[in-house]
């Protein structure tokens, strides 16, 4: 039996395989070990799905060629990404065209993509989007009524955008990096305005910096781990902490006083303070 992994044969001694899914359990478990999964699979050159499990009691002698895709774990999040991405794209056509059928099959899908979209989305641990995207579809995708097209727009705009932190996250975190800079020059004035009863305004900035906060730090939690970029997620991740802390008790005089001279100074000096050395995009 041959079996290659992104076109290189390699050499794999089979022991107590009896079926094509007792190899797979073992060249997953070895590609794991190498920050790798498997991403694409053909056996005797027919491409098997690998969400489906018939190929799996397929016996060894019948298998004359294994061929394996193998990914990081970057890549294979930036496809199961645009998967998902795509999905939305689809609903929303779908829903547009009141194709029924197309419909019935997608909410059929939806429920296992349920499944990973907290891991795609990594909202942290307070999500807003899944909790609201599940009470939209509760009553499934039957009917134009029962899901706006203006929804899945909105999920698949938010899918491409985790996309992008992960495919090129230096460029992404940079670009996070000077929006956050560009905004932190008026957090004065959010400090003002919770002392002077604007405080609808002041959550409106408060929230997007948070926004903002979070797809940096996403985007530079996919980076290679150098001492810069630990060093900025640990500091972001304590001054969030406090912000939580004071939003939480209500707390406008603490709340002003970091967005003054905490988080002001840090943001300002961010694009200039980063040493992405061996980042990856």
């Amino acid at each position: 039996m041959n079996i290659s992994i992104n076109g290189e044969n390699i050499n794999y001694t089979l022991e107590n395989e009896q079926k094509a899914g007792d190899i797979l359990k073992g060249l997953t478990s070895w590609l794991e070990e190498s920050g790798l999964l498997i991403g694409g699979l053909e056996i005797n050159h027919e491409p098997m799905p690998l969400n489906e499990t018939e190929w799996k009691s397929i016996p060894i002698e019948s298998i004359d060629n294994i061929s394996i895709e193998a990914l990081s774990l970057r890549e294979g999040r930036v496809r199961q990404l645009e998967t998902a991405r795509d999905f939305f794209i689809l609903l929303e056509t779908a829903i547009k065209t009141g194709d029924e059928e197309s419909l019935k099959e997608l909410y059929e899908g939806f429920r296992d993509l349920k499944g990973i979209l907290p891991h795609l989305l990594n909202e942290g641990p307070h999500p807003t989007i899944l909790p609201h995207l599940e009470k939209v579809f509760e009553k499934g995708f039957k009917g134009t009524g029962s899901v706006s097209a203006a929804e899945a727009v909105q999920m698949a705009s938010v899918l491409e955008s985790r996309r992008r932190e992960t495919a090129s996250p230096e460029s992404e975190a940079r670009s996070s990096a000077k929006a956050l800079a560009e905004m932190a020059v008026n957090l004065d004035d959010v400090a003002v305005q919770l002392q002077t009863g604007q405080d609808k305004t002041a959550m409106e900035t408060i929230i997007r910096l948070t926004e903002l906060l979070q797809m940096f730090m996403r985007s530079l939690s996919w980076l290679d781990g150098s001492d810069t970029v630990k060093e900025i997620l640990n500091d972001m991740n304590g001054i969030l902490s406090e912000l939580e802390e004071a939003l939480k008790a209500g707390d406008t005089v603490l709340i002003g006083d970091l967005l003054e001279y905490e988080i002001k100074p840090r943001l300002i000096k961010l694009p200039t303070g980063m040493d992405f050395s061996g980042g990856n995009g």
